[in-house]
């Protein structure tokens, strides 16, 4: 097929220009054909590629069934933004959208050799959602497009602060059991931008464990970092892994009534992780205990050391998080998507910031035990009570997937249980001088508080500690029954809490905020959890309520068991102790967090399906069985009981309601029809031929009663009420005759909608 002007777009698209000099110092220019746009003249510069459309091609509009169309097409990427370039061959390239059919047919345009630029956009709808873009260029002379491919990966080699190996590992059943089906979603993103990456598979729990804590500091050193494919828990893992068994940190301060109580005299000693050994609980959970204190009854504070092979924390060791797990907090606070490929485009393009850690040492496990120090780490949250509760019973339900946290979570709610402890916290002076708008304050990009103080001084300098003072440190208790104590490190955003349990959290600045909630009455408690599942709500304005922000804490039951949830795994603690290491490890940048209105478009889906099926059967869990037209609101229940915000669900069920009005009710009643479906959609429906338009003009049937009466409406149907002339005109032998609708009465609906028995 003969393609006219061809010959003269691959004559101009041969005209290249560069100044002499060096590439890096100067500008470079050519034409080329970008796919899907036409004609452009590609820029070189500093910071990135620009191009811009030649002005034959610019200034031509385009027109689809006499509508103008205004097409917008980036100008532009920085190299900051682009993770790889390559050659793709001789082929073929796409004609510009204006010149395609405004239906979506496209004509391939010229055949000549091309290379691609893979970057990234923010999705206009949720921005902290990255989408891959590729964009495709085009030249009739091989050399010239791989020298361009050459300067540019280049520039990119340039760039500060890119992984280039890798070490990942995969949780094949983590959450719903996609671990290793988002890894392969993935893993091109990787590939093309030339990062090796050396991928392990757990076969068994704490296997990603074991291989941390043998490899060789050598070997770890050949990686800039480590990549989990799963949840929260197998992040806490390696994290543990890697800390426990190369971090050397004093433990955490405490009163000098619990030191007593442990046995040890100073405020603090040290964690040697070259005397640790390791130990599996009941839980199969890797526990390190630690030995105990050196015994010189001393404060080992100026006893910190760094390993000199691989010291902690460092610049260049990062952490990476694909998301596979059932509620990903972590990714959610740190890039504000749980989305796999977002956070692979922001590893391959080396964002990264600091994450506070939180080290817990548990110094007996049950009442009746020795002192046997323990160490764990944690990321995100610590809690005891409820959330220990709740993450106990849902281990015994793995088979139900995520759902399990929902089952788990009402049978906790309905048992009600309280726990009598003592805790003790740090007074921290900055606690009662920030003011009320600094405490809401939420964490995003280029944070204030996180980048007012240096996340440390060296990186074998001075440890990363809360307190400067010891001699000077207050301690505050607290002593009585408690629903839940909660230690948040971040915010802890998720599905279930959209604004997190503290929405005012940061992720690097030194503090953990201490949530205690004291025995309330059940309604109360479902409040505050009601509370904390809405978005803009404030679950920590109640008075039985405390929050505290602290750098350290220690804590005692009263009681004979004990368990609490560090970052989603057990771990049984009758007597523990607690502390925060700011910046401790690296991981990716956060965005703004921004919600998508998923859940109200479903609520308005499930209200339009319940009108037009009223009476279609819908059983919920196998449980409960109702109708249609009721699925919304009972929806609407489960959310209230599981504690998601109901905000979302109410808007999706007034949009529904709104659009079924203007669609089907009004027209039936009056007959006009005032929401139009825009003539250029049943166009395209009828050019495609694809599907069927549900929302046609309804016509009126003339048989048909009135389906409102004022500013009100009949519910039953065809049960239609004669008038007294059609009373008058039966027969008065007793007999009746079936009632027919008539004008005074007949169906409220007509077409796919049914009545309600």
């Amino acid at each position: 097929m003969e393609r006219d002007g061809e010959d003269d777009v691959a004559d101009n698209i041969a005209h290249l220009t560069a100044p002499s000099g060096d590439f890096e110092a100067s500008a470079w220019s050519s034409n080329m054909f970008l796919d899907h746009v036409g004609e452009v003249v590609l820029s070189h510069n500093s910071d990135g590629l620009s191009w811009k459309l030649l002005e034959s091609i610019h200034n031509e509009g385009s027109h689809c069934l006499g509508i103008k169309l205004d097409h917008k097409v980036p100008d532009k990427i920085k190299f900051s933004d682009l993770y790889a370039v390559e050659l793709t061959g001789y082929g073929s390239l796409h004609r510009s959208s204006a010149e395609n059919n405004c239906f979506g047919k496209e004509f391939h345009g010229y055949e000549m050799f091309r290379f691609k630029a893979h970057g990234f956009k923010k999705s206009k709808t949720q921005p902290c959602l990255w989408v891959p873009a590729t964009y495709t260029f085009g030249h009739k002379d091989l050399s010239t497009c791989e020298m361009w491919v050459n300067q540019v990966n280049a520039s990119l080699n340039r760039e500060v602060g890119r992984p280039k190996n890798l070490l990942v590992f995969i949780h094949p059943l983590s959450g719903k059991g996609n671990g290793y089906r988002n890894w392969e979603m993935v893993a091109p993103i990787f590939a093309r931008a030339q990062i090796k990456t050396k991928v392990i598979v757990t076969r068994r729990a704490g296997h990603a464990f074991d291989v941390i804590t043998s490899i060789t500091n050598n070997e770890l050193k050949s990686y800039d970092g480590v990549v989990t494919v799963g949840g929260d828990g197998f992040f806490n893992e390696i994290l543990n892994a890697l800390l426990s068994s190369r971090y050397k940190a004093p433990y955490p301060p405490t009163p000098s009534d619990f030191a007593q109580s442990v046995g040890i005299n100073g405020s603090s000693v040290v964690h040697n992780p070259n005397e640790t050994v390791s130990d599996q609980n009941e839980d199969d959970d890797p526990l390190l205990t630690i030995p105990q204190h050196n015994g010189s009854g001393s404060s080992n504070l100026h006893a910190y050391h760094q390993d000199a092979d691989f010291p902690l924390p460092n610049e260049w060791f990062r952490f990476g998080i694909i998301p596979a797990g059932s509620t990903d907090a972590i990714v959610l606070c740190t890039t504000g998507a749980r989305d796999p490929i977002t956070s692979a485009l922001h590893i391959v393009l080396g964002k990264r910031l600091s994450l506070d850690i939180a080290q817990v040492v548990r110094w007996r496990a049950t009442a009746a035990s020795k002192v046997e120090p323990c160490v764990r780490y944690v990321a995100s949250f610590a809690g005891y009570g409820f959330y220990g509760d709740v993450i106990s019973d849902s281990e015994k339900r793995r088979w139900m997937g995520p759902k399990r946290y929902d089952y788990s979570g009402t049978k906790v709610f309905l048992k009600h249980r309280s726990y009598e402890a003592e805790v003790a916290y740090l007074e921290v002076e900055s606690e009662n001088s920030t003011s009320v708008s600094d405490r809401r304050l939420i964490c995003r990009t280029n944070c204030m508080i996180c980048n007012t103080k240096p996340v440390y001084t060296s990186t074998r300098g001075t440890r990363p500690t809360p307190y400067s003072h010891p001699e000077e440190t207050r301690w505050l208790k607290s002593k009585g029954c408690f629903l839940s104590i909660g230690a948040a490190i971040m915010s802890n955003r998720n599905e279930r809490a959209p604004d997190g349990l503290v929405i005012d959290a940061h992720l690097s600045d030194g503090f953990l905020h201490l949530i205690m909630i004291k025995d309330c009455p059940r309604a109360s408690y479902l409040w505050h959890l009601t509370e904390l599942a809405r978005k803009g709500g404030n679950p920590l304005d109640f008075e039985f309520v405390e929050h505290h922000k602290t750098t350290a804490f220690t804590f005692t039951s009263s009681g004979n068991e004990s368990v609490w949830n560090l970052d989603g795994e057990l771990f049984q603690a009758h007597q523990l102790s607690a502390q925060v290491f700011r910046g401790l490890v690296l991981t990716v940048v956060p965005l703004l967090w921004t919600p998508f209105m998923g859940s109200s478009l479903v609520f308005m889906i499930l209200y339009v399906w319940g009108r037009e099926f009223p009476n279609a059967r819908i059983n919920i869990y196998g449980v409960v069985s109702l109708k249609g037209f009721y699925l919304p609101w009972a929806t609407l229940a489960l959310d209230l009981i599981f504690g998601y915000p109901l905000k979302p669900g109410i808007l999706g069920i007034v949009a529904g309601h709104l659009y079924y009005f203007l669609t089907v009710l009004h027209p039936l009643a009056s007959g006009k029809y005032i929401f139009k479906t825009p003539l250029w959609v049943h166009k395209v429906v009828a050019f495609w031929g694809e599907g069927t338009q549900i929302n046609s003009p309804v016509q009126r049937d003339p048989r048909a009663g009135v389906a409102f009466r004022g500013r009100g409406y009949r519910l039953n149907g065809n049960r239609s009420t004669n008038t007294e002339q059609q009373q008058q005109q039966q027969p008065r032998t007793g007999s009746t005759t079936p009632q027919q609708p008539n004008a005074a009465g007949g169906v409220a609906f007509r077409g796919r909608s049914y009545r309600l028995d």
